[in-house]
């Protein structure tokens, strides 16, 4: 029987010859072989490709949904007040209508035109009659935006016509008025509507979780088929335990940050191009630090999905090993969809999005909406390097006593016990 054979469930782990290879070699080597068998697949091209049409999908669909302008209808008897109208609507920035003239065929039939394009649908309300008292008619209910800008335009229109009559010009009363008005300043301007938003949070998020469940699960199958078909044996006979982990680990993050970073360069140039999503003003630092994140997250969670996957011998019990990692990946993702969406200046939010290993999913995240201040980022990436330091050290154990032991499924104290 060969020596490969013989190495059974209780049996340690062979001595590397300590001069065959160097650590950074071995590393390298392992982390090379993992790279180049995986991107050369064509999974990754079709899947790298097929991400890229649903981004364009999406896209497309955010510039579909975009609702124009709000027509309102104004008739002949009210058409000197239609540009203070506009006016008005122009200066309030959360609002969006457009004053169109409306006219009968005939005389007096104006009333029933009006009531066509209100029951067809094709104008929100219709304005009629004089200037100084004008009635807005329409379907169902009064939009209270729209009364809003009728109201000033009226309130308006009747100063300008009181000022000409005692001789001001209303020109120079205007400017006096608004050389007085209180200006405005935002803590933390935003140009992006909630729909923006949702879809930032949405692409975000959902393109880490993907990432880190993708390639989380595809180096856990890895580890479990090296296992099976008995090469990690002769692996191990060359170099260390750590040194196969840590050049999987490195080899499929490579792997990872480069889908990574297609998917994030095309979704840059949808946005910028089509306008569908305003971006933050240093899109290429946003990158970066969502590369940053990413592989922090990556090593944080492949690391303990590897150390489990090392514990079963079978593809076939690899779910249930890997279950509590994937609840670990899952509840930021939905944390952060349920409650960024909700509010995201919510100090719950903030304190979640500190803590590793909440924090690669949900700091990127409010990165992206401009509403992480510099200093819970630099305190959420100390937490998740210490927590990345002190989990991997306990994943490289886990894996070192797991990854040669055939059989039955190995039990997380046998895993964790010190040799």
């Amino acid at each position: 029987m060969s020596t490969t054979a013989q190495v059974g469930k209780d049996a340690p782990p062979p001595a590397p010859d300590p001069g065959a290879l160097s650590a950074r070699r071995a590393v390298g080597l392992v982390a090379g072989r993992e790279i180049n068998s995986r991107m050369r697949t064509k999974s990754f091209v079709l899947s790298t490709l097929g991400l890229v049409v649903a981004l364009g999908v999406y896209t497309l669909i955010i510039l579909f949904s975009k609702e124009g302008p709000t027509k309102v209808g104004v008739d002949r008897d009210a058409a000197a007040l239609r540009p203070m109208l506009a006016a008005v609507a122009d200066r309030a920035t959360d609002v969006d209508f457009e004053f169109v003239t409306i006219d009968g065929e005939g005389e007096g039939d104006s009333g029933d035109r009006a009531e066509k394009l209100l029951r067809d649908g094709d104008v929100a309300a219709v304005i009629s009659g004089d200037t100084a008292g004008p009635t807005m008619t329409v379907e169902r209910e009064t939009d209270p935006d729209l009364l809003a800008v009728v109201n000033a335009a009226v309130a308006e229109e009747r100063t300008t016509r009181e000022l000409e009559r005692e001789g001001v010009d209303p020109v120079d009363f205007a400017q006096r008025v608004a050389s007085s008005a209180t200006q405005t300043k935002a803590l933390e301007p935003s140009g992006n509507s909630a729909a923006e938003q949702f879809a930032l949070i949405l692409s975000s998020t959902g393109l880490l979780y993907f990432f880190f469940i993708v390639y989380g699960i595809m180096l856990a199958q890895g580890v479990v088929e090296e296992k099976t078909s008995r090469v990690v044996e002769l692996l191990l006979s060359s170099i260390r335990p750590w040194q196969l982990l840590a050049g999987k680990l490195i080899g499929v993050a490579v792997v990872g940050v480069t889908q990574l970073v297609l998917l994030g360069g095309a979704a840059v140039v949808l946005a910028e191009g089509t306008g569908a999503i305003s971006l933050p003003t240093a899109v290429a630092g946003t990158l970066v630090t969502m590369g940053v994140w990413f592989l922090l997250g990556f090593f944080l969670f492949a690391a303990m999905l590897a150390a489990a996957a090392a514990r079963v011998s079978r593809q076939e019990d690899l779910q249930a090993v890997v279950q509590p990692v994937m609840v670990l990946i899952t509840t930021p993702f939905v944390l952060g969809i349920a409650l960024l969406s909700k509010n995201a200046h919510d100090p719950v939010i903030e304190w979640l999005s500190l803590v590793p290993p909440l924090s690669p999913i949900l700091m990127p995240a409010r990165m992206l909406l401009g509403i992480a201040p510099a200093w819970q980022v630099a305190v959420s990436l100390v937490l998740a390097v210490a927590a990345l330091a002190g989990l991997t050290r306990i994943a490289g154990r886990m894996y070192a006593n797991s990854v040669l032991r055939s059989g039955s499924r190995v039990s997380l104290a046998e895993s964790l016990r010190l040799r």
